[in-house]
């Protein structure tokens, strides 16, 4: 019986970590990662679909190092369904499923962004576990707590899905996780009886719970029986030690070898050097049988809970597989936008024309390794059906003719290509590439074998143009890959043979790009229509290549040059020149000027590219110390206004001196010029404060002049002339009004207007115009100014309103926050001006008015 105990300890993962006291210690468990996977990376290889490519497109992919692509793209994964889906990357095959595979991975870019990114999407792998209880086979407890993850994984995202319906596309994809209400059940039946660690909760049933606390009590009594043995008198003499242990499943305590006659019980085990036997005494027989009876009713209670579980899956296992395919899905997308982002790479327009217009574009496996990466234009339109690319060995030239291959195949799996925003890629259902060494001594092939064979059968795999096509629906769809085609020949019949290839090639309206040091294919793209040249750049005076692409332009392949550089000797590269043909020597000499006067275009260009920078950064600063400057003066004005400030209250207390002789002795002459300075100071302030007031005495004022009545901020036109007058007419709005001169401060200059000729006023009732004047003689509004210009303006006002002899000062400030208000109030409490103050009646305004009595 303890045997069957001990068996089933170890091979039962997924019981509940409470049953680990029916054994006496804790249960094992293998080792599971938190999602119920492993993700270790070599488990699953980068393949390609044989469904989607033909054996010649597979080895194209194969040299551009397509799969290389697909495992930085997995490594991105969170599930090994989103790794083995990334590795085997479906190309499309129609440019309207390529668009929708672009923007689910714009979509997801924007998404991941965003402060509430999408989640990760990481989930065990159940496909074999739902295909076999779909067999009617039981899972085991970790099989169940991985469909919940599953169940869970797909709520979450289905939350976030719903939050997020301006993802057209990711809400598309992510719709089959929506309406799961019967998944929902399933996932708290199982959430309830399977713990996280994989093992099958106490709780899963009553019976097992009564069952399991059974075990718990009979294990109890098992040690307490074992306790008085180990100190038992008896037992002293014949132990080995005082411990006991399980052998097959049943409790035993060690027995010296000499001393095991004197218990009577049953030996189950011996130990290693024989000194030792494991024996179970007869008086913990029945208590070990009733251990294991309850112990096998544990396991039949746990199977028929698992088989319970297992049918409710059974049921679902359809809609499981479908939310698995889309939680999938939904990890590739998520691997594409963090490889765009990787790659920094960007959305391009897409057409079918073969156009293709690439700005800044970067091989990615390059981008991938290293930290900067030369970027190059490569600007083709529809009418170029074959490009010629020439130039030095080590140029570029291959690397080139992979960042088409791998782009054509990226935006076909939904990538983004590591160019500038702007670009424009052609799209092409098939790329065919001949790179490298094709040579195969197991076949008989010698490089020029291997590769007219490779293109014996692209000739036959690509199609004849139908004439039941039309040229626009056939044209361009094919992307043809070749380097040095038609090499290790003769150079005579190797250049020939490659020119009518590529003319025969552009005839199918296929589209090609194509590497040569063939000098005749140079002069074949720069005399035959739909061809073009294009070169890798080489700096003669470093004999270094730059990796620069130069479109329009042929090459020169540099050779004596680069073997100079390598250490050849000067007299055979001199050799060499002399049997060059003379043609021969002039081409590559007028390739070499062409390529030089070019690199110094292209120094000149990034020169002014660089002054233009400095250009706009010299603008930026001389703009911020504008800015600068302007608060600088606007500093400065406020400072100007606290000296005047300062030199009003000099000012005041000399004119409260003044007021306090002539009431001694009726000086009235001293307080006229008092009240002149104070008002040309206060008239100085107005114009120093603010470039738009005049500076001018009142009594230059002319009829015409545009005034402001200090008192209460109005503006208007003035219809007299102020001089010897106390008091002129001022038009304002419709209407005139009486202002006192005193009160009136000019502004920016106007030029005169002579009095209307037509005497007519705009009728205004008298009882009106006596209001208006006595408003304006003895009221103040400061509403709308901070407290230091209500402060100012009230000051003012009540030197005014002293030297006019005016017994009241009815000053507008409003309710507002209450603070204009206090700061007033709490000047006029101090002012020697003021006899007493208070709030207005309600007639008058209330509390967002103070009338202030004058001394």
């Amino acid at each position: 019986m303890l045997s069957a105990l001990n068996r089933l300890r170890w091979c039962r993962p997924h019981w509940p970590a409470p049953l680990a006291l029916l054994f006496g210690g804790p249960v094992k468990y293998f080792p599971v990662t938190p999602c119920g996977v492993s993700l270790d990376q070599s488990t699953v290889q980068p393949a390609m679909s044989p469904s989607s490519l033909s054996p010649l497109q597979l080895e194209a992919a194969e040299v551009l190092d397509w799969p290389k692509l697909l495992e930085a793209l997995a490594v991105h994964t969170h599930s090994t369904q989103g790794r083995k889906r990334c590795a085997t990357l479906k190309l499309e095959a129609e440019l309207d499923d390529v668009r929708i595979r672009q923007q689910e991975t714009t979509e997801m870019v924007v998404l991941q962004e965003q402060t509430d990114p999408f989640p990760s999407v990481g989930f065990p792998d159940i496909s074999d576990a739902l295909i076999r209880v779909g067999k009617g086979a039981p899972l085991e407890a970790p099989e169940l707590r991985d469909c919940g993850l599953v169940l869970g994984m797909a709520e979450t995202v289905a939350r976030y899905v719903a939050r997020h319906r301006e993802a057209d596309r990711i809400h598309e994809v992510g719709k089959p996780l929506e309406d799961q209400s019967q998944l929902r059940r399933l996932k708290l039946s199982l959430d309830a009886a399977i713990l996280p660690d994989g093992s099958i909760a106490e709780s899963a049933s009553s019976e097992l719970r009564r069952l399991t606390h059974h075990a718990q009590e009979l294990k109890q009594r098992m040690r307490d029986k074992l306790e008085q043995i180990l100190h038992s008198k008896r037992y002293a003499d014949v132990l080995q030690e005082d411990y006991f242990v399980q052998r097959q499943g049943r409790y035993v305590v060690p027995v010296k070898v000499e001393m095991q006659g004197r218990i009577p019980g049953i030996l189950h085990d011996v130990s290693a050097s024989g000194a030792t036997v494991f024996l179970e005494p007869r008086e913990l027989v029945d208590l070990n049988n009733a251990i294991k009876v309850a112990d096998l009713e544990i396991e039949r209670e746990v199977r028929r809970i698992l088989r319970e579980l297992s049918a409710l899956v059974a049921e679902r296992a359809e809609s499981l597989s479908l939310m698995l395919e889309t939680l999938t899905d939904l990890d590739c997308i998520m691997a594409r936008a963090a490889l765009s982002r990787q790659l920094r790479a960007a959305p391009v327009s897409l057409n079918d024309q073969g156009r293709i217009m690439l700005r800044q574009a970067r091989h990615p496996l390059l981008v991938l390794a290293k930290e900067q990466v030369v970027a190059n234009d490569i600007l083709f339109d529809e009418s170029v059906a074959v490009l010629v690319i020439t130039g030095p060995n080590t140029g570029g030239k291959t690397v080139t003719l992979k960042i088409l291959g791998l782009f054509a195949l990226m935006i076909r799996a939904g990538l983004h290509i590591p160019c500038d925003p702007g670009s424009e890629m052609g799209f092409f259902s098939s790329v065919y590439a001949d790179i490298g060494d094709a040579q195969d001594l197991t076949k008989d092939l010698s490089s020029f074998s291997a590769h007219i064979t490779q293109m014996v059968q692209l000739l036959h795999e690509v199609p004849e143009q139908s004439p039941a096509r039309s040229e626009e629906s056939l044209l361009r769809e094919v992307l043809v890959l070749l380097d040095e085609p038609v090499t290790s020949t003769d150079p005579t019949e190797g250049a020939a043979l490659a020119s009518a290839l590529l003319l025969h090639l552009a005839q199918r309206k296929l589209k090609v790009v194509v590497t040569t040091h063939y000098s005749e294919l140079k002069a074949l793209a720069q005399s035959t229509t739909g061809f073009a040249n294009a070169s890798v750049q080489f700096d003669l005076a470093t004999l270094s290549p730059t990796y620069r692409v130069v479109m329009g332009l042929p090459g020169g392949s540099a050779a004596l040059d680069i073997a100079g550089r390598l250490g050849m000797a000067a007299s055979i590269l001199d050799d060499a020149r002399n049997r060059l043909q003379r043609d021969d020597r002039l081409l590559e000499r007028l390739l070499s000027d062409v390529q030089e006067r070019q690199r110094r275009l292209t120094e000149d260009l990034d020169h002014a590219g660089q002054a233009r920078l400095e250009a706009e950064r010299a603008a930026e600063e001389a703009k911020k110390l504008l800015t600068d400057l302007q608060l600088s003066e606007r500093e400065e004005r406020k400072g100007m206004k606290r000296r005047l400030t300062q030199e009003f209250q000099r000012a005041r207390a000399q004119v409260q001196a003044t007021m306090d002789e002539l009431k001694r002795d009726q000086k009235l002459e001293k307080a006229k010029q008092a009240k002149e300075r104070l008002v040309h100071m206060e008239m100085q302030s107005a114009g120093d404060g603010d470039p738009d007031r005049m500076t001018v005495d009142p009594s230059r004022l002319a009829v015409g002049n545009q005034v402001e009545l200090t008192g209460l901020g109005i503006v208007g036109t003035l219809l007299e002339a102020p001089e010897g007058k106390k008091r002129v007419r001022v038009k304002v709005g419709e209407g005139e009004v009486l202002a006192t001169v005193a009160d009136l401060v000019g502004v920016r200059a106007s030029r005169p207007t002579p009095a209307p000729r037509d005497n007519r006023r705009p009728v205004v009732p008298k009882a009106e115009r006596d209001m208006i004047d006595r408003d304006i003689a003895n009221a103040l509004d400061v509403r709308g100014q901070t407290g230091d210009e209500a402060l100012q303006s009230v000051v003012a006002a009540l030197d005014r309103a002293t030297l006019a002899g005016q017994p009241r000062l009815r000053i507008i400030h409003g309710y507002g926050t209450g603070r204009l208000k206090a700061v007033l109030r709490d000047y006029l409490a101090a002012s020697p001006y003021v006899a007493r103050f208070q709030a207005g009646d309600r007639a008058e305004g209330g509390e967002g008015v103070t009338i202030v009595e004058l001394r």
